[in-house]
């Protein structure tokens, strides 16, 4: 994740860890600590009431605590959920919830080898991808005065980060950021889930057509224009 987590403890985390980085090969190398499938979403719920409830946690934080659960999860823990094929993509795409206790609604998805889903926002919520198996490239913009959902006129959206989500990897989006994402899968394809967190409140959703080059290639600006929900 390239969203540290905010605070007090977070720096004293760096401070006190120092002399332990400088001891370098001193010490053994620690063991991965592993997460299973139940304790990742017994976990996660705690969370949230911590987010949504007693706001004793801020989004990124959040988010943050959820990527490291994921990273240590065992692949072979995560639930096979019942698939189907999601609008007439192709090379294929499928989706299926396996966690569902709200606020918490875990949707799992499988890309065929290199399946894209197009560009789309998110309704209110915290949404966390991360990668099991394969491997697959996600890509996340920020709307600039975005237009209603209904508009076909253009507008612009700049590219906030571009990485590949190999197993145990993951990127997250807030509705203040990086809302918008793409998928692209590798040559093996992908397989992996959506722990998404709804907040209160109403909202919709579109995908996107963007153009393939920026208007700005440093500041990574294109046009885009909404264009519904696919058929």
């Amino acid at each position: 994740m390239n969203h540290p987590i905010n605070g007090v403890s977070y720096e004293r985390r760096l401070v006190l860890g120092l002399p332990l980085l400088l001891a370098g090969s001193a010490l053994p190398s620690p063991r991965l600590q592993t997460n299973s499938f139940s304790e990742l979403t017994k976990t996660c719920n705690s969370l949230a009431r911590e987010l949504l409830e007693e706001k004793a946690l801020n989004p990124d934080e959040y988010l943050s605590r959820l990527a490291s659960l994921g990273a240590g999860l065992e692949p072979g823990d995560v639930p096979t959920g019942k698939l189907g094929r999601f609008a007439d993509f192709e090379p294929p795409i499928e989706l299926g919830p396996i966690h569902r206790e709200l606020p918490i609604v875990i949707i799992q998805w499988k890309f065929a080898p290199g399946a894209v889903l197009p560009p789309h926002n998110h309704t209110p919520g915290h949404v966390l991808s991360l990668c099991i198996e394969g491997e697959c490239r996600v890509r996340h913009f920020d709307a600039i005065e975005a237009p209603p959902l209904d508009s076909r006129e253009t507008f612009r959206i700049r590219e906030t980060e571009n990485r590949v989500l190999r197993p145990g990897r993951s990127t997250s989006l807030t509705p203040e950021r990086d809302n918008i994402h793409t998928f692209e899968a590798g040559p093996e394809g992908a397989l992996g889930f959506d722990l998404n967190t709804f907040l209160p409140g109403e909202g919709d959703w579109s995908m996107l057509e963007l153009e393939d080059q920026p208007l700005k290639g440093y500041e990574r600006v294109f046009e885009a224009r909404w264009i519904g929900k696919p058929a």
